[in-house]
């Protein structure tokens, strides 16, 4: 099974940051790129949630992880 390319990472009871993994093969780690930070658990989820949905529809049109569903701020 394909792992998501964004996940939560919790880094306080408040604070929950949305990162990218840096390629398919390797484990979520500190050098991923920061996405986005949310304060309230439940948005985090859905954001996460979203973006990955949008992260596979990418990957069945260009290939896996050809195309960013977030790009660069």
């Amino acid at each position: 099974m394909m792992e998501d390319r964004y996940y939560i990472q919790h880094l306080t009871e408040q604070v929950f940051l949305i990162r990218e993994r840096q390629s398919a093969d390797r484990e979520p780690g500190p050098d991923d790129r920061i996405v986005r930070s949310f304060d309230v658990r439940q948005d985090a989820y859905l954001f996460v949630g979203n973006v990955n949905a949008r992260q596979k529809k990418l990957d069945e049109h260009y290939g896996h992880w050809a195309q960013r569903a977030i790009g660069e701020r």
